[in-house]
């Protein structure tokens, strides 16, 4: 599903697009967009979704906020809850019908309309309570791994397992917003092998995890057009990472062939020259 970075984008876009407008329509091609919880599965549906959504026309479009890969919209008293899913994200459209079958859910405001695409149709919103959505957001969830960095300390504590490190840094009740792509990435800046067992971690490998996690997220956020439709090349945008994806390739920082293999149901990349699968330092 779409990581921080993404989530991020989207979010400051929802933000420049809305501007505060008043909302004129909801359009809803896909009522079962709209569901009871957070699901990928569309027969979770909210029955009666429609018409809970059509309230918020006539609503002022409030703040757009975000934890870790979560994002939540508000309209006056009203909210969303937005899920991404595998392949949810949010255009800016003229006003006027809407051809594509992916558009799930439509927002007009006056000319412009914002609409959730997502061919998969794993990704939703939920609603609720304007009052509720912060709490809601945050609910099993650890700090926001770009908002609210640990330090290596902190990071340790958070991350105390025997589990691979790539694989507990996934998990949202720890550090929130992390995802498979730049769990990877951030343990190659870091020079630690993926599979290596978290509590196996010196200090000062858990102070450059760190350091790399944090860079990881500015690092792509710097990278990405903020008015992309495309962000990365899980969806045929420009790679711009050091490992994802690059199976076969020659490492930038020591021209080692970078690897991969299924970690924990998951492909995983990494850099045998970078990473060696050690807990000794480099």
């Amino acid at each position: 599903m779409p990581e921080l970075p993404e989530a991020e984008v989207c979010r400051d876009q929802l933000t420049r697009w809305s501007g505060g407008r008043t909302v004129d329509d909801v359009l809803v091609p896909d009522p079962a967009v709209i569901r009871s919880k957070m699901s990928s599965r569309p027969s979770d549906a909210l029955p009666g979704g429609e018409a809970i959504v059509a309230q918020f026309a006539g609503q002022p479009s409030g703040p757009v906020v975000r934890h870790g890969k979560r994002l939540g919209w508000t309209f006056g008293p009203h909210a969303i809850l937005i899920h991404l899913g595998m392949t949810g994200h949010w255009v800016k459209r003229p006003s006027g019908p809407m051809t594509q079958k992916s558009a799930r859910l439509g927002f007009r405001f006056d000319d412009v309309t914002v609409w959730l695409m997502d061919r998969r149709r794993m990704g939703c919103v939920v609603a609720m309570k304007a009052e509720e959505l912060d709490g809601v957001m945050r609910h099993r969830h650890g700090p926001d791994a770009l908002d609210h960095p640990l330090t290596g300390p902190q990071l340790a504590v958070a991350l105390r397992s025997r589990k691979p490190i790539k694989v507990v840094m996934m998990e949202q009740n720890r550090v929130a917003g992390i995802g498979n792509i730049h769990a990877a990435e951030a343990c190659f800046r870091a020079r630690i092998h993926p599979a290596t067992p978290a509590d196996d971690l010196t200090a000062e490998q858990w102070d450059r995890l760190a350091t790399g996690i944090l860079d990881q997220m500015k690092y792509t956020l710097d990278f990405v057009d903020p008015d992309a439709e495309t962000l990365y090349v899980t969806s045929g945008a420009k790679n711009p990472f050091s490992v994802y994806k690059r199976t076969g390739q020659a490492c930038a920082r020591c021209t080692s062939t970078i690897v991969s293999d299924d970690l924990n149901g998951r492909t995983t990349y990494w850099c045998p020259g970078c990473q060696p699968r050690t807990t000794a330092t480099t």
